[in-house]
Order: structure tokens, then sequence, then C-alpha cells
């Protein structure tokens, strides 16, 4: 089955680069994702991480950068400049010193903001006092682009997380927030609660950020040492960001209980606003968790992740549940279904219930790629969903932008 076109990448050596500038292109992995977004500089403990590995850029940003560095050599050459002088020459940076070549994607804005993320918790440092500050820029940031985009938002997030990801603890502090805030409009959390709440939801994890990383990526069993880090690193979290200067009561207390949510039997209503929103971040960690792509095992679908994740004690959906249901939609947007008409897709957006969403057919009932994806609306019944897919049982590879500009 052929695939949809995906970025042409090139190889990019290490000489290219310059500790300090702003950097000509945007670098990637082998498999196209973000590591540093073109224009950003990166500090020195950030350059020598990423000239250690294989580096990638599109080919026409690179082919590009080329030639205006051709150019910038043979006006130096021009005007008389010493052969080292004209081996060096790079050329102008933009005058704002910040966009370098096209646009970035919308998918390139989400992926720099998980580096964002990872690079103000990996930071952290008792009385370090940009930490809270460099946090709560990435939340505003994140609730910026989701109010004005949220489907596409999860889109972007729950797609990414059926694939192998980089820095996934980050990837799923960032998805955890975007759920926590859907669902807590569903519940009609407080201002105060919501923003502690989407705080926590960014933190939670910062006391094993590293670990988490390395074992959603590799198959490394899990040491004595290992266990200990993953049991207190809720408590371990609290106490870092208290050392760190984050003064926002209410959230500390949730990062410290989010895996400590008692009995689930006693009503939400009964509970302290700590426990309250500690258990709702407990169940979106949960569901988050499930839907994504671990070394050691595939993705779960989303019905499936919700029947775990969002059911209560008598089988129901409780009233986190519900809003969690409500918030994202039994087939998420990101993740694939089937059609009763034989077609598969990826889910572009939420519909009017949870189960009728609106897909992009990419396969027809026939399994050929089709030449223009289609948009359907799952209200129709000719277009029901019959069922959700594991991601792997779709060989094509989506046109995100293109198809995220169809709704």
């Amino acid at each position: 089955m052929a695939g949809l076109p995906v970025l042409k990448l090139v190889s990019v050596f290490p000489e290219q680069l310059q500790p300090g500038e702003p950097l000509p292109f945007a670098l990637r992995d082998a498999g196209g994702r973000l590591l540093l977004a073109a224009g950003l500089t990166a500090d020195p403990g950030q350059f020598a991480e990423l000239v250690a590995q294989p580096l990638w850029a599109e080919e026409h940003e690179a082919a590009d950068w080329q030639r205006r560095v051709v150019a910038a050599m043979d006006q130096a050459l021009r005007q008389g400049a010493l052969l080292g002088q004209v081996a060096a020459a790079r050329p102008e940076a933009p005058r704002d010193g910040a966009d370098f070549g096209r646009a970035r994607s919308f998918s390139d804005q989400w992926d720099e903001i998980v580096l964002q993320l990872d690079a103000a918790l990996r930071e952290l440092r008792p009385g370090a006092g940009d930490g809270p500050a460099r946090v709560e820029a990435v939340r505003q940031r994140v609730r910026a682009l989701a109010e004005r985009r949220p489907d596409a938002s999860l889109y972007h997030f729950v797609y990414a997380a059926s694939q192998p990801q980089h820095k996934y603890s980050c990837h799923h502090a960032i998805m955890a927030m975007l759920m926590t805030d859907l669902a807590s409009a569903a519940m009609a959390l407080t201002v105060p609660e919501k923003d502690a709440v989407s705080l926590a939801a960014l933190t939670m994890n910062v006391g094993m950020l590293r670990l988490q990383d390395q074992l959603a990526s590799s198959e490394l069993p899990i040491t004595p040492a290992m266990r200990a880090t993953i049991d207190g690193h809720a408590a371990t979290g609290a106490a870092m960001l208290r050392a760190a200067g984050f003064d926002n009561a209410l959230a500390l207390e949730v990062v410290r209980l989010h895996h400590e949510t008692g009995d689930p039997g006693v009503p939400l209503a009964a509970l302290p606003p700590a426990r309250r929103l500690a258990r709702l971040l407990s169940r979106v960690d949960a569901f988050a968790a499930k839907i994504s792509r671990r070394a050691t095992r595939p993705p779960m679908s989303p019905v499936q992740a919700a029947r775990e994740a969002c059911l209560g004690v008598n089988g129901e959906p409780d009233e986190i549940g519900g809003a969690l249901l409500r918030a994202v939609g039994l087939y998420p947007p990101g993740s694939f279904v089937e059609l009763v008409n034989g077609e598969m897709g990826i889910v572009l957006a939420r519909g009017r219930r949870a189960n009728l969403p609106y897909v992009a057919s990419l396969v027809s009932a026939g399994g050929n790629v089709l030449g223009e994806p289609a948009l359907r609306d799952s209200l129709d019944r000719r277009y029901a969903v019959r069922a959700a897919l594991r991601p792997d049982a779709v060989k094509v590879r989506p046109p995100h932008e293109r198809l995220l500009a169809m709704r």
C-alpha cells in the first residue's frame, strides 16, 4: 500500500552549525521530529547534545541556507577577504533575528513547546528563580495555542503519542494539560482550580523526568533503584518544585497526591480540593499513558483506554470519566477508526457526541489509498464508526497539515 508524501530530509553535518548562533534551519531526527526550531540558539550543553547524534533537516530549508552561504562566500571573495575569512563567511540573519525559512507548521509549534518545557524542567534548581516563570510561560503558550485550535491540538498529541517519541515525559505532560483543561470546563472548576491542575499536569513527573524518557524508549529492566524513583516521584517532584520557588500550594499538593487519590468509592464532592483535582489528574494521566506507545508495548485503542480509565466502581462513567469522555471524545482527534462503509481514516475533530467524530478517510473499502482524503461526518449513518483501530493497522502516513486544513 503506497503512503502519502512525507518530509524530504537530508543529513546535516555538525560543521554546518556554529555554537552560539541562531540555527539556520530546523534540526530534526531521522523520523522528522523537531529537535530544535530554526532561529533558536542552543546553549553549550544543548549544542553538544545535538551534534553528538545524527541530525537532519528538510531538504529545501538546508538547500536555501547552502545557497545563501555560497553567496556570502562569493561576496567575501570579491571583497578581497583572506581564504580563511571566505570559508567562515555566513549570510546575515533576518533583521528580527528569529525566523528563518518558512513559517513554522502547527506541529512544529507544538514540538517547540515540548522542547521548551523539557529545558525548563531539566534545569530546575533550588533557589534558581527563573524556573517558575519558564514553566508558566509554557503553560500560557499551551493554553493560547490550544484555545485557538482545540481539536487540532488534540490531534497532534494523540497521533504523536501513538508513534515512537522524543522527549516522552514532556509530550505526555502537555497532552495531560490539554485534557485536564478540557475536562475542567466540563466539570465547571473554578479558575484557581483549573490553573492549579494544569500546572500540576505539566510538572507532575519532574521527579522522574529522564527516567520516564528512558523507560518509554527502551526495554530496560526496572532495577530496584529505578523502582524507588518511580514510587517516590510524586513526593520528590513536589519537593523539587517547592525548592525551585513554585508557590502555588494547591498545584504542589496535587503533584504530591496525583497517585494517591484515596478510596475511589468516596464521591468527588466529599473530597477536599487537592484530592479532587488529584483524582482528575490521575485519571487523565492513566488515559494518556494507555494511548501512548512505549518500547515495550503498542498504544491501546482509545475505546479500550476509556473503558479502563473513565469508568467508576459501578462500571459506568463517573463524574470525572464522563467529563473526560465529553472533553476528548470516545474517538479522540488523532486516533484511527474504521467506518461502516469499510473506509479507514483518522479522526480530525470531535463531533456532536463523544462517539460521533469527524473523520478524514485515507483508505478505501478496497484497501487503496485515496487520492484525496475525504471528510466524513460520522453522524451520517453511511459513515458511522464501526471500530477503533490500532495505528499500525493503517499503513499510511497522514498529511497532517493538509488534513487539519479540512476542518
